[in-house]
């Protein structure tokens, strides 16, 4: 037989010195009782880093949820707090056991640490009083999810979301790779880090996202293969494992190609990696209607979905407001938080300030059904005086004039609103050139610290000669729907200035292209530039007209509806004595009120009789409201060619493939070995391709065979244990083929023969095979049939084998 000195001197030091070890004399079995070894203490650190580094890593597939990754520095904190008091107690083996529940006390600790300081002792230590502020932020943070489309905007709520999430996936990691020695098992929680930007961005998950998960899990299987769960350094486990490297390319590989193959095999996956996530709300009927952040979202999506039928005595479509933005100083404009004194009394509401008592009025009563849309703030036309016919708790703003749920929604809503506006004129205007009442909220006058130099140069130069406010508000309308800006729902979106702040409105009004977010934030940040009090309306531009009319209280109410391409946003300017005053600033988009035209204006758009939007100018619909609200399913992007069944059918299929891998890559190993023991080779004992030795190979696939049929594997027990062991487990007649392959084993692993009953090595392997088969044989027969199932279609070797 052709020993390979290197290669058995290796073994056997390796072998002797877990003797060793186990010992702690140098020989083998001697029935002394073992000694610990000693502590490594560098590698419970490693792991920890490990874990750590593939935590936050992996976090970069949720990018796209929010609009920038402020959340990391805090989540990235509460990941090391979740990891730290684990390492710590794995100091103590004694105190190992416990590590699950330091990482949850690591995990409330970090977070109170980094969101809830001025409420717990000492900083770190939670009281009731930090349990009811995260209550409270969780609250918040659901309020943000169910209102917005991502990307949500960078709050505290959501900040706290993330980092909790990340580091719940923190402690999940720690426990299965290291304390219950699963690593493998933790790519549950790689694949919980990727499940929100797969279902809930338009994108998907792009390149990072898959790249991200797929290293910090190849991470973590690696580190967890190199050190046991106690924090040791593992003596057991070969330093250059043959044909791992391969295997983990190759089953990286077949991962890949399955993502890859994924969107042709379940229809609906047309674009990025899962959108079919983010038509949610589409195929539930309901959608949302951001502030800002989403809006141009929203409109880039063109949806032909009714979001509000309504009533009204109006000649024409009218603009629905749903909320207000006034606060520009942070990087994403949002409404000011709702006090919790507001009166709930909807039947007698008025803004604050309002229009002086001497001004005509104009009344309208409005019939709003929303149809699809779902909101905790009240859509309504400007200038609302009274809501009847409204269930649930409802809260009314009148600094901002906008009404808001106390845990209410439209959903499944009907009602009415009586309001009254100013009838105004430019003569009226001209004349309102009177200071803003010192009622005023400082809030919608206010402007932050980094205004771009180009924003207040451009109000300067456009308007700062213009002679009363209203004369400042039209050249700035004026310049704004001139012919040196376009529309355009692409644009911004390429060049990276999709959303609010004012970063935003340099790049717009350098690139002079973009939509009403961009048209009505400029105008209203212009605005306070020349020192006039302004805030952004969201909500809806006039609509399209339907044929449905009826009677209401003595007047007759003609149908409208708004669909999703009606988004949009508009400034309104404060004027003294009028109050809040709306303007036009987005060319082809809305109305220009009559008092905001110019008589001598070139501008088509501005001369134009106020008139629906380009769709309530398309040929009206020959049904009513309610037919055009039950036709909206069959709208783009719902999908309604293929049938609701077949993402289910193609799911089920994902999960019995997936199910169906340790059984295929199992039986492909066994059937691999048994072919390499049944090739004769010119030496008669080197192995295939990778330079495994032929015994070795053997008695690999017995252990294997033998955990996959309930055997608990040691890898600290010598041949000879396993050996007893099996013999056991195998009956009271012990097959042949057992001590063949210890035998085999122990000559190529310390190079001598212990005993002579077996002779010399025959060229060929049949031998081996056919003692593997003999043994998998008797284990069959000795197994029950839930044990020969599970040996067959979940092997735990297979899990043992990509767990190490």
């Amino acid at each position: 037989m052709t020993i390979r000195h290197d290669a058995n001197q290796r073994r056997t030091s390796t072998a002797n010195l877990s003797a060793t070890d186990r010992s702690g004399k140098g020989t083998l079995g001697k029935g002394t009782p073992p000694t610990r070894a000693p502590n490594a203490g560098a590698a419970r650190w490693i792991l920890a880093l490990a874990i750590f580094t593939a935590v936050m890593g992996s976090s970069l597939a949720l990018k796209g949820i929010l609009v920038d990754f402020g959340w990391f520095p805090r989540a990235a904190v509460v990941v090391a707090a979740t990891l730290l008091l684990p390492a710590l107690l794995r100091r103590r083996p004694g105190l190992s056991p416990f590590a699950p529940l330091g990482a949850l006390a690591g995990w409330l600790l970090g977070l109170t640490m980094v969101f809830f300081p001025t409420t717990a002792i000492l900083g770190i230590i939670p009281t009731t009083e930090t349990l009811a502020s995260a209550q409270l932020m969780v609250s918040e943070a659901s309020t943000v999810i169910m209102n917005t489309l991502t990307p949500a905007p960078s709050v505290q709520p959501m900040f706290f979301l993330i980092a909790a999430g990340l580091g719940f996936i923190a402690l999940l990691l720690d426990t299965l790779a290291i304390t219950v020695a699963l690593p493998a098992a933790s790519s549950l929680g790689f694949l919980l880090m990727m499940v929100p930007s797969a279902l809930m961005t338009r994108s998907g998950l792009e390149f990072w996202g898959f790249v991200g998960p797929a290293a910090g899990f190849l991470l973590v299987l690696g580190c967890c293969r190199w050190y046991a769960p106690e924090g040791k350094l593992r003596t057991d486990v070969p330093r250059f494992p043959s044909g791992t490297l391969p295997q983990a390319l190759a089953m990286g590989a077949a991962v890949v190609l399955l993502m890859s193959m994924l969107p042709a095999v379940v229809p609906g996956f047309k674009q990025g990696a899962f959108p079919q996530g983010t038509r949610f709300n589409e195929q539930s009927g309901a959608t949302s209607l951001d502030p800002m952040i989403s809006l141009g979202q929203n409109l880039r999506e063109q949806s032909a979905q009714t979001h509000l039928n309504y009533l009204s005595n109006t000649p024409s479509a009218q603009y629905i407001r749903v909320n207000t933005l006034e606060d520009f100083t942070g990087k994403s404009w949002r409404p000011s938080p709702f006090s919790t004194g507001l009166d709930p009394d909807l039947n007698n509401v008025a803004p604050e300030p309002d229009a002086s008592p001497a001004i005509p009025r104009i009344k309208t009563l409005t019939w709003i059904t929303p149809a699809g849309l779902r909101s905790e703030w009240l859509p309504a036309p400007a200038g609302t005086v009274a809501v009847e016919d409204l269930g649930g708790k409802w809260r009314w703003d009148p600094t901002t004039a906008t009404i808001k749920g106390a845990g209410s929604s439209i959903a499944n809503q009907s009602y009415v609103v009586h309001s009254e506006v100013p009838e105004l004129t430019p003569a009226r205007l001209e004349l309102a050139t009177g200071t803003p009442t010192p009622t005023l909220e400082q809030v919608f006058t206010t402007l932050p610290n980094d205004v771009p130099k180009l924003v207040s140069e451009t109000a300067q130069t456009v308007a700062g000669n213009a002679g009363t406010p209203y004369a400042q508000a039209m050249a700035l309308q004026n310049y704004l729907r001139s012919s040196e800006f376009s529309y355009s729902l692409d644009t911004p979106a390429a060049d990276g200035y999709d959303g609010s702040g004012m970063a935003v409105l340099e790049a717009f009004l350098t690139n002079k292209s973009g939509y009403c977010v961009h048209f009505s934030a400029a105008m209203a940040v212009m605005a306070r530039e020349l020192g006039i009090p302004s805030r952004i309306a969201v909500g809806y531009a006039p609509g399209a007209v339907t044929t449905e009319v009826v009677k209401r209280d003595g007047l007759t109410l003609f149908g409208y509806r708004a669909t999703g391409r009606d988004a949009h946003a508009w400034p309104e300017l404060y004027f003294e004595g009028l109050g809040w005053v709306p303007f036009e600033p987005t060319p082809g988009r809305g109305s220009v009120p009559d008092y905001a035209q110019e008589e001598t204006s070139s501008d088509p758009a501005a001369s134009a009789p106020a008139v629906p939007t380009t769709e309530a100018a398309a040929t009206p619909t020959t049904t009513s409201a309610t037919t055009t609200a039950a036709a909206a399913p069959g709208s783009p992007g719902q999908a309604a060619d293929a049938p609701r069944w077949l993402p289910g059918v193609g799911a089920g299929l994902l999960l019995v493939l997936l199910l169906l891998i340790p059984a295929m890559v199992r039986g492909n190993v066994r059937r691999r070995r048994l072919a390499l023991l049944r090739t004769p080779t010119s030496a008669g004992c080197t192995g295939g391709a990778s330079g495994e030795a032929l015994p070795v190979l053997a008695w690999r696939e017995l252990m294997d065979t033998a955990t996959d049929f309930g055997y608990a594997h040691d890898a600290s027990r010598t041949p000879a244990l396993h050996a007893q062991e099996l013999a056991t487990m195998l009956g009271p007649t012990t097959p042949v083929g057992l001590a063949l392959l210890r035998q085999a084993y122990e000559e190529d692993a310390y190079g001598v023969a212990l005993t002579a009953s077996v002779g010399e090595t025959p060229a060929g392997r049949d031998d081996l095979a056919d003692a593997v088969e003999t043994v998998t044989a008797r284990l069959q027969t000795q197994a029950t049939l839930w044990g020969r199932i599970r040996a067959r279609w979940i092997p735990a070797s297979f899990f043992r084998r990509w767990g190490r």
